[in-house]
């Protein structure tokens, strides 16, 4: 493997668990054909591979997948980019959205697109709501441990530092030589 292949930079990576990918861009002719649309949606720098899906925004529902064709694949730096190609029927109005989904990171996001008046919506990122409660029962958690190690390392340094200064404190007594008894024998 030369320096700079993918296959190296994969393996470089390896310990990488997850990366967002970029928000997606999502393109639409400007002047659709009569019979058919074709959008495009593209997101890079991600990890793990991504989940594709086509939204249908009028109703909220999926797109069948047979209408895409998704292009994945690793970039020089050994993240994924993503193009994914979605055919349909011409239809007047149509709002339909991208959605690129990091599995690990349960991140989701979505980019809109309509026909009739060309107006993308905003770049909008989506998270499961059950992930931000997680989220915030696994920082309390966290939180906890960090005090209660706290707590252990200050009733720890407490007592090595009784029993060193016990130990180093010799008082009077080192300075004065103690008495020889005489006569004694």
């Amino acid at each position: 493997m030369r320096l700079g292949s993918p296959g190296l930079l994969l393996l470089l990576f390896s310990s990488l668990r997850a990366a967002n990918f970029s928000v997606p861009v999502v393109s639409a002719p400007h002047s659709p054909s009569q019979d058919e649309l074709t959008f495009t949606c593209t997101s890079i720098n991600g990890y793990p591979r991504p989940n594709v899906y086509w939204i249908n925004k009028t109703d909220n529902s999926l797109l069948d997948q047979a209408l895409q064709n998704d292009t994945v694949f690793l970039n020089t730096r050994g993240l994924y980019d993503v193009v994914s190609v979605l055919r349909i029927a011409w239809t007047p109005s149509l709002n339909i959205g991208c959605c690129i989904e990091n599995v690990l990171l349960r991140q989701n996001l979505t980019v809109g697109s309509q026909t009739g008046n060309n107006i993308g919506e905003r770049d909008k990122i989506t998270e499961n709501p059950v992930s931000t409660r997680e989220k915030t029962e696994v920082t309390w958690s966290v939180l906890a441990v960090l005090c209660l190690l706290v707590a252990v390392a200050v009733a720890i340094g407490w007592v090595c530092r009784d029993r060193w200064l016990r130990r180093s404190y010799a008082g009077v007594w080192a300075v004065r030589p103690e008495p020889e008894l005489a006569g004694h024998v």
